[in-house]
């Protein structure tokens, strides 16, 4: 909020304001007691609130206030007014150097004193410590005199907080975020590439920022340029400097100079800007000059020996050639993958479901998405986003489905005045105005049609008649595809060349909410009955110029290599990633992604229930060594309640929404330790739980309910195939229960839960592969989780008889199951390490272990308390815990309460939308074609 002059700041009288940046807005004002002028820096409310975060700033503040030098711009005082802080600091008058160098370069002589004073305040600054990481020529004032002061000094550092946070809202020049690189700090075109790549930095990355603001004042032109923040930043990482540029005369020093500082390593880059310091006054006081003339080599040569000059500048020529030949650089490299956020503004609502409500530029700069029904305007390279004038709709959903024009500056989208009633597709220019009507429907909407600008001159989109094209400027729908009776289409696509379509196929009629059980991926020929199945149980496909189509299934995208020329499949499916916002009713094509002509993907992350948020816990998961030391999972929130890790330590598999907890469906989720893929087990059964490992982790047995009455099937996927088969049917009364448990180290025999009420719990063991019932440990009371022994002799199983206290672990043999009890002592839940060396339990709010011996007979030692499980899920939720295969360590749910986000919907995070730049890189890398 801006100051008016007059307002005081304890001693400090405002005057007027002089300017904005990242870290605050900058207000000149007068030193009361002291009669002088000064800068008042106000710092955002989110410092103050923030005790951790506020004294890291005093601590940096403090060091700064000790930089004492003439081309360091001094800091006064810290301190709070009516809940705004702020800082007292010199004021500089003159003008900044991003405001002189838009009037082109610098005379050599003059940008060489200039940046030698810039050196001499940052070897000032090194030596007490104090690294900048934010140096640029806004923040370097030049005097009438032609004095620097350098600005902000630290400041980035004193913003940036615990290393590894990665909220933007701290960032002070930059407003995206490396999601998986922790903050990046600085602005985009002079950071050093360990910052743009999100590692830690030192003074040699002043030294490189040093180095491009030397270039540019030599040059005019900023060093590195691109068309957003992402474009820049992968510049920074990929672009050599173009030397042509410098003065053609530039002394030879201070082109080395900039070669050093400009050394994308920093092992290889120059150490100490002393050293630049150095060479800058070498040249300065140089006798020939900072811009000494080239001498040309006269040669005049006596006719008898013009022969031999010849000769010998031929050899010097083709010499010069044949190293250039063997040495020459390498041609330019596709740019590095980056994933950013781009966060929208806390008050805005996305649209509802079911439309689709994300579209990007085909050159990758800009964002559309549908929020509070309407289109909003996102620049990557900008911090804010702003609606787009004309795309204000009153219907039910408002403007939706938006779709850039091939050349970025039209957009199309949908407008649904009622859930029944007719829609529109309409046009505007990407920069607002008044729209203009393309196409309205007589019938009900077909809400997730998935419009497509697939030429200059041609929108695709689904309706009663199939899939159908209308001229970009509005006209007759012409049919290209025709619908079959009871048969949807979504998503069409027109394929390169024109003459093949590919969309999604459904049963049902259009506009109808009938879910997507069926829906299947097809290409089919433009006036031709030659439809192909590309994938079914898929949905919302795009075909990409790298030779892959990529669809939905789940929250999951995934990727085929397609070849558009025989249109046809050469591949299996890749999960790429696992987040899409999907439609939260199950009724949708939508998947909310969408990708650029060169290579950027922006999606709308979501999970397994997104869009259904109300009610759900959130959790995460860690690793928890056996002395309690916690290791946190990069894994989003989410409501985990049953985690399982494979028996090779590779893999996790998850269950989000118990039933036991709610009314709300479970699924089962894949973890992959090493590339930190999430993604849904299967969607046919749609409903999963209860998932146990073979012991070779290929397969995953679990249950899920069939069609009759409450009874539970017992299943079997094979990981590799994805193929899914009943192992076991539950009859029509719903028994047996049967809620897999563990399974026998051979693999023929699984042991299932059978609770037939809270109080009434027993064990069975099913015999594999043909799902018959064998044996089982019955009684009064409760006796269950059942876990096999790695030697397979022994059962570990909790008893609560009727009135009992609290369970108790027992081991019985196996397969003998005879009363014959080994009594361990209090606790549930328990599961042996893989070698069978100790067994595991949850007891008294800690996990215990106890060691096993087993020659002569069985013995189980005396348990000891390993960790308390304060702070993550009880043991009433499920198995909420599981050690790896080396038992040093468990892969623990931690508790709601100790999570971010809950359920109440406080501190509920902020809506974004994710990008990631140069995306085809990683998917050409992970998903190889012919």
């Amino acid at each position: 909020m801006a100051l008016d002059p007059g307002t005081r700041f304890g001693p400090y009288e405002v005057v007027g304001k002089l300017g904005a940046g990242g870290m605050g807005e900058v207000y000149r004002a007068t030193d009361t007691k002291l009669g002088r002028d000064v800068a008042i820096k106000t710092l955002p409310a989110t410092l103050a609130g923030d005790a951790e975060r506020l004294a890291r700033f005093e601590r940096e503040a403090k060091l700064l206030a000790t930089l004492n030098h003439p081309h360091i711009a001094s800091v006064y005082g810290l301190d709070e007014h009516a809940g705004t802080l702020y800082l007292a600091m010199e004021l500089v008058e003159g003008q900044t150097l991003e405001a002189k160098l838009k009037a082109g370069a610098l005379a050599v002589e003059d940008a060489l004193r200039l940046a030698l004073q810039v050196a001499e305040a940052l070897e000032a600054a090194h030596g007490k410590g104090v690294v900048h990481r934010d140096l640029k020529p806004a923040n370097i004032m030049v005097t009438d005199q032609a004095q620097v002061k350098v600005l902000d000094f630290g400041l980035a550092k004193a913003f940036s907080g615990a290393a590894g946070e990665a909220s933007p809202a701290h960032s002070p020049a930059l407003s995206l975020a490396m999601t998986q690189q922790g903050l990046v700090l600085g602005t985009a075109g002079y950071m050093s590439p360990e910052q743009a790549s999100g590692q830690g930095t030192d003074q040699r990355a002043d030294v490189w920022s040093f180095g491009v603001v030397l270039y540019e004042m030599l040059t005019g032109l900023p060093l590195f340029r691109g068309e957003s923040v992402p474009h820049i930043l992968a510049d920074v990482l990929k672009t050599e400097p173009d030397w042509n540029r410098l003065p053609a005369n530039l002394h030879p020093r201070i082109r080395q100079l900039l070669e050093r500082c400009l050394t994308k390593r920093p092992r290889d880059r120059l150490h100490s800007i002393a050293d630049a310091r150095i060479e800058i006054e070498g040249v300065l006081a140089a006798p020939e000059g900072v811009q000494p003339a080239v001498a040309a080599a006269v040669v005049t040569a006596r006719p008898k020996t013009w022969r031999r000059v010849a000769e010998i500048v031929f050899i010097a020529v083709v010499a010069v050639a044949a190293g250039w030949f063997l040495h020459r650089p390498a041609l330019p490299r596709p740019g590095p993958v980056a994933r950013f956020e781009a966060l929208l503004p806390a008050e805005q609502a996305l649209t509802a479901d079911p439309v689709s409500l994300v579209a990007i530029s085909p050159d990758g700069t800009r964002i559309v998405y549908a929020a509070d029904k309407r289109l909003y305007l996102r620049n990557l390279d900008e911090p804010e986003t702003r609606p787009i004038p004309g795309t204000q709709m009153t219907g039910t959903f408002g403007a939706a489905l938006p779709t850039f024009s091939p050349d970025g500056q039209w957009l199309a989208f949908v407008d649904t005045p009622s859930a029944t009633g007719p829609y529109t597709i309409m046009r505007v220019p990407v920069s607002g105005g008044t729209p203009v009507r393309l196409y309205a429907a007589q019938g009900p909407p077909n809400y997730e049609q998935g419009i497509t600008w697939s030429t200059t001159d041609t929108i695709l989109f689904a309706n009663a008649e199939g899939i159908v094209r209308i001229p970009a400027n509005g006209g007759d729908a012409e049919v290209l595809v025709p619908r079959k009776e009871d048969e949807r289409f979504y998503s069409p696509q027109l394929l390169p060349g024109g003459k093949a379509v590919l969309f999604t196929r459904a049963s049902g009629t259009p506009g109808s909410l009938s879910g997507f059980d069926d829906a299947e991926i097809v290409v089919q020929s433009i006036g031709k009955d030659d439809r192909a199945v590309i994938r079914k149980e898929a949905t919302a496909a795009r075909y990409l110029p790298t030779g892959h189509i990529v669809y939905a299934a789940g929250t999951t995208l995934f990727a085929l290599p397609f070849d558009v020329a025989s249109l046809s499949v050469h591949g299996g499916p890749v999960p790429l990633l696992d987040t899409l916002r999907r439609s939260s009713n199950g009724v949708s094509d939508t998947a909310n992604y969408a990708v650029s002509d060169n290579g950027t993907l922006v999606y709308l992350p979501g999970g397994p229930s997104s869009g259904a948020t109300a009610g759900r816990i959130q959790t995460t998961l860690s690793w928890v060594d056996r002395d309690g030391r916690d290791e946190p999972l990069p894994i989003r929130a989410d409501d985990y309640t049953y985690a399982r890790v494979s028996p090779n330590g590779t893999k996790a598999a998850l269950v989000v929404h118990a039933q036991l907890v709610r009314d709300l469906p479970p699924t089962i989720w894949i973890y992959d330790f090493q590339t930190q893929n999430l993604s849904l087990l299967t969607t046919k059964p749609a409903v999963q739980d209860g998932p146990v490992w073979s012991a070779d982790s290929r397969r995953l047995y679990f249950r899920a309910p069939n069609e009759i009455g409450d009874a539970q099937d017992i299943h079997v996927i094979d990981l590799e195939s994805g193929d899914v088969s009943v192992v076991m049917k539950g009859s029509a009364d719903g028994s047996p229960y049967a809620f897999p448990w563990s399974i026998s180290p051979s693999g023929d025999t699984l042991a299932v839960i059978d609770a037939k009420t809270a109080d009434d719990v027993d064990f069975s063991t099913v015999a594999l592969p043909d799902g018959k019932l064998t044996r089982g440990l019955y009684g009064e009371g409760a006796q269950g989780e059942p876990s096999f022994s790695p030697h397979g002799g022994w059962i570990a199983y909790f008893e609560q008889p009727p009135g009992a206290a609290e369970p108790e672990i027992n081991v019985v043999p196996w397969p003998e199951l005879t009363r014959t009890r080994i009594p361990v002592g209090p606790g549930q839940q328990p599961v042996f390490s893989r070698d069978g060396s100790e067994l595991f339990f949850f007891n008294d709010s800690a996990i215990q272990a106890a060691d096993v011996t087993y020659e002569p007979s069985l013995k189980i030692g005396t348990p000891h308390r390993l960790f308390p499980t304060a702070g993550y899920m009880p043991a009433a939720l499920g198995r909420a815990w599981d050690p790896d295969p080396s038992g040093k360590r468990f892969l623990m749910i931690r508790d709601p309460a100790s999570t971010a986000s809950n359920a109440s919907g406080n501190a509920s995070p902020q809506l974004k939308i994710d990008v990631v730049l140069n995306w085809f890189e990683e998917l050409k890398r992970r998903v190889p074609t012919q």
